[in-house]
């Protein structure tokens, strides 16, 4: 018949065709008793993955059986709970040295804002789980803020106490609690969230997962190592080209290695022939520079003829018809403009005392006299006026004088001169054109003149004629210029530079780039090189063989395709968990929601990643924080809490801290009623300063007669930050009807040292204190009014106790009790004294003769 499927059994079929390797890694997850696999087991399972890839040696290997059994039964505890914690330290501002005793099943630590509360709370969410753990502040207001962090927890199990610190917060024990509180309320609405608690079979894809991605990570280092030994480097030594070269640079892992070493080795006839080679090579190379250099100085004798040829193609411009023709038009125009200037000076200046009016020299002297005028009066520029004197002579001017030097000042403007002083300018630019000219352009000594001596005498020479010519025509255009007479020249002239002086140079030049030298140079290269690389390829063989073979390496190691693993990893993990675990998640979390009087319509969105499951709350596809109350969202958050506990096969035991902020008070009872029954089979702790809420626990304990189940829960009280008063809170009262407590501290406070006794007779005082308040509650006051009850009982009053000298007998008690309480300011009236047993003692019969007195009044 075949056998079932269940969990187990899919888990085992999916690790059984899994490679050898894969299925090693999966039984060392399935076997180990942390969460966490062995380096170890990560290395050999690794090493099979080498032998699987065929990148190292087989072995023999032993056969893997495959059982799934619970790994939770080897470290989880099943009948764990906390029983204690204690010697707290460097925790806020938490008062040092307090004890915290919890019971199996419920225990409530009551403590108004501000108590010190939120210590505790922040302890447990760093060793135990929480969506939203705090980092721990130390006390701010003492000098060594630097106390470390401690605190001792004690476990129950076996019949056993197990006591473990803080620094031992990585203990499986630790991971079978969880923290609840506010603080990643909307994170753990909103956001995604991994679903912590699930059957131990499906946190086996995880745990996979991370030993699967160990192993990537091993063979991706060793792939990266050996990415960076490369024939790159090596290459680098092969200086030009050959065959040898060409086959390194194309090296890949099909190469074979067959191809290189047929190069190798490097034999004593290879030195030989490289030896031999090298000579001959550099004999050719030799006379191969010589030639080199012949062509070198071939081509600076052409770069030098092309420049001469371009400088004797500039001078024949100014030997053109054209140029002489300019140059006699400018002498003519100068003739022209010069002649009306002077005529204009003589029609203006019709002095006879004055000889040279058409000189040159008087124009220049009446432009350096205005000058100098304006020189002399800088501040006006006006000269002459009314009182000056003769520049030359200092003699004062007469009015004619005066007109004259004007009519001088106003010639100078005039447009006739004007004209005739461009034209001049234009005339003196030509002549400096002529001026400028070099004839002498082959002057002996130089590298042309001297080849063109050697291998052209008869074109040097006529060059050298015809520039001469050209020299003296110039000079004679110069003095032609100078005198304003017209040149007499028909023809242009023009020096011809033969063309024969560059045919030749090019000649010579390809003649000697052609010679067969060249030739047998190159393929004397080819060889030289060829044996120069089969040398360096000899003795760099070992490296590029192992470069060759880590490209070998590389390949084969990348055929692991990690991703698809993963991916088979994380579909396996999501197929079992839709059929194992997401339906009994949806059940239990919509079963809370109607507990807690939740039913808001919220879906559920499950999903996996990584080997692990994930959840998402929505309400019509929209975040439940943006439709739902603040106290709604409580309510939903506490469901989902509850429902990942109630699948969890390790939790033993839930912390909350203030549940049911936000809440009104008929929903506080719906919650009370809730962790009063899941504290029947988990540990249940609970932090709140809500009295109400704390009233309405107690009150799921009652049985029929009105009395408490006193065995199923504790209740503590934080004062003064972080003092902590056991089995004692301002709603604990029924259990403070009679002096019970305060009984057992003073019997317990006889039998112990004086260290340890003042803390009992300290509690047992604060007990007393509390049976006062009862007392005035239940007998004084006959429950007419109940301090967390609707209900006002007026049938009650007429049993009412009011005596003044009794109330002030209570009174009087309750006030002593205060008095040996730590944690209260005393009066300058009663300074502290520690308390003895006795006192104890005495207080308790002063109770009973007081709450006899009360009983016996009302009758």
């Amino acid at each position: 018949m075949q056998q079932p499927k269940t969990l187990e059994i899919e888990i085992k079929d999916f690790v059984d065709r899994l490679p050898y390797w894969g299925k090693y890694l999966a039984k060392s997850v399935l076997s180990s008793n942390t969460a966490t696999i062995s380096d170890g087991d990560v290395e050999t399972s690794y090493s099979y993955l080498l032998e699987e890839l065929e990148l190292k040696d087989k072995t023999e290997k032993p056969e893997i059986i495959i059982n799934i059994n619970d790994p939770n039964s080897i470290i989880y505890k099943s009948d764990l709970y906390l029983t204690k914690l204690e010697q707290v330290e460097g925790v806020n501002a938490l008062e040092e040295n307090q004890i915290i005793e919890f019971n199996p099943h419920l225990t409530i630590i009551y403590g108004a804002n501000g108590s010190g509360k939120s210590g505790y709370v922040r302890l447990f969410k760093k060793v135990f789980y929480s969506k939203m753990p705090e980092e721990i502040l130390s006390n701010i207001n003492i000098e060594n803020r630097s106390k470390t962090i401690n605190g001792k927890f004690t476990f129950h199990s076996d019949d056993t106490d197990i006591s473990l610190t803080y620094k031992d917060k990585e203990n499986a024990m630790f991971e079978q609690f969880s923290v609840f509180d506010d603080k990643g309320l909307i994170k753990q609405l909103d956001e995604k969230n991994e679903l912590r608690f699930r059957p131990a079979g499906l946190n086996f894809f995880a745990s996979y997962t991370e030993a699967i991605m160990k192993i990537e990570q091993k063979l991706n280092s060793d792939i990266t190592k050996k990415s960076e030994t490369t024939v790159k480097p090596i290459l680098e030594l092969f200086d030009d080209d050959s065959k040898i070269k060409s086959i390194l640079q194309n090296l890949n892992p099909q190469t074979a290695i067959n191809e290189l070493k047929k190069y190798v080795p490097f034999s004593e006839e290879d030195k030989i022939e490289k030896s031999k080679i090298q000579e001959e090579y550099d004999e050719l190379l030799l006379a191969s520079k010589e030639k080199e250099k012949k062509i070198k100085e071939l081509k600076r004798i052409r770069t030098f003829s092309d420049k001469k040829k371009q400088i004797i193609e500039d001078i024949n411009h100014h030997f053109s018809v054209e140029m002489f023709d300019k140059v006699n038009k400018a002498i003519n125009d100068c003739i022209e403009k010069e002649a009306v200037a002077k005529n204009e000076r003589i029609k203006n200046f019709k002095v006879h005392k004055i000889e040279g009016l058409r000189t040159i020299e008087w124009r220049c002297f009446i432009e350096s006299a205005k000058a100098f005028a304006i020189k002399h009066k800088p501040e006006s520029g006006v000269y002459p006026e009314s009182g000056d004197d003769c520049l030359l002579c200092q003699q004062p001017l007469s009015e004619e004088a005066k007109e004259l030097i004007s009519n001088y000042w106003t010639f100078i403007k005039s447009l006739a001169e004007e004209n005739s002083r461009k034209a001049q300018e234009v005339l003196n630019k030509l002549k400096q054109k002529f001026e400028e000219l070099e004839f002498d352009l082959f002057p002996d000594g130089t590298i042309l003149t001297d080849w063109l001596t050697e291998k052209h005498p008869k074109e040097l020479a006529a060059l050298k004629q015809k520039l001469s010519e050209q020299k003296m025509l110039s000079q004679n255009i110069i003095s032609a210029v100078q005198n304003k007479k017209k040149i007499k020249i028909n023809a242009e002239t023009r020096v011809i530079y033969p063309n024969s002086i560059e045919i030749n140079i090019d000649a010579y030049v390809r003649s000697l780039e052609k010679d067969e030298r060249n030739k047998k140079l190159d393929e004397l290269k080819k060889l030289k090189i060829f044996f120069e690389h089969k040398e360096k390829l000899n003795n760099l063989f070992p490296e590029i063989e192992a470069c060759i073979d880590n490209q070998v390496w590389i390949q084969k190691a990348e055929k692991t395709d990690f991703v698809y693993k993963k991916r088979q990893i994380t579909c396996t993990e999501k197929r079992l968990s839709e059929k194992y675990f997401n339906k009994e998640y949806i059940d239990k979390f919509n079963a809370e929601c109607k507990q807690l009087d939740g039913n808001f319509g919220i879906s559920i969105d499950c999903i996996a990643s990584a080997g692990k499951s994930y959840k998402q709350l929505k309400i019509k596809e929209t975040d439940t924080s943006k439709v739902l109350s603040e106290g709604e969202q409580k309510v939903i958050a506490i469901a989902d809490f509850l429902a990942e506990m109630q699948l969890s096969q390790v939790n033993k035991g839930v912390i909350f801290d203030d549940p049911v902020n936000s809440l009104d008070n008929e929903r506080k009872k719906q919650v009370a009623e809730r962790l009063a029954n899941l504290s029947k089979s988990k540990q249940v702790i609970i932090f709140t300063h809500d009295l109400v809420f704390v009233s309405a626990i107690l009150s799921q304990f009652e049985n029929g007669n009105g009395n408490e189940d006193k065995e199923q829960y504790s209740c503590h009280w934080v004062e003064n930050i972080g003092a902590v008063r056991l089995n004692n809170t301002p709603c604990h009262e029924k259990k403070y009807r009679n002096p019970t407590y305060p009984c057992k501290y003073h019997a317990d406070s006889i039998k112990c040292g004086p260290e340890k006794r003042e803390e009992l007779l300290k509690h047992g005082f604060a007990a007393l204190r509390t049976c006062y308040e009862v007392l005035v509650i239940n007998d004084l006051f006959n429950n007419v009014v109940q301090r967390y009850s609707e209900r006002v009982s007026i049938d009650s009053l007429s049993k009412v106790c009011l005596k003044g000298d009794l109330i002030n007998e209570l009174m009087y008690s309750y006030n002593k009790c205060c008095r040996y309480m730590e944690g209260h300011s005393h009066s300058d009236e009663y300074s502290y004294k520690k308390p003895e047993p006795e006192n104890l003692k005495e207080e308790i019969e002063q109770y009973n003769k007081i709450k006899a007195k009360i009983k016996e009044s009302k009758k």
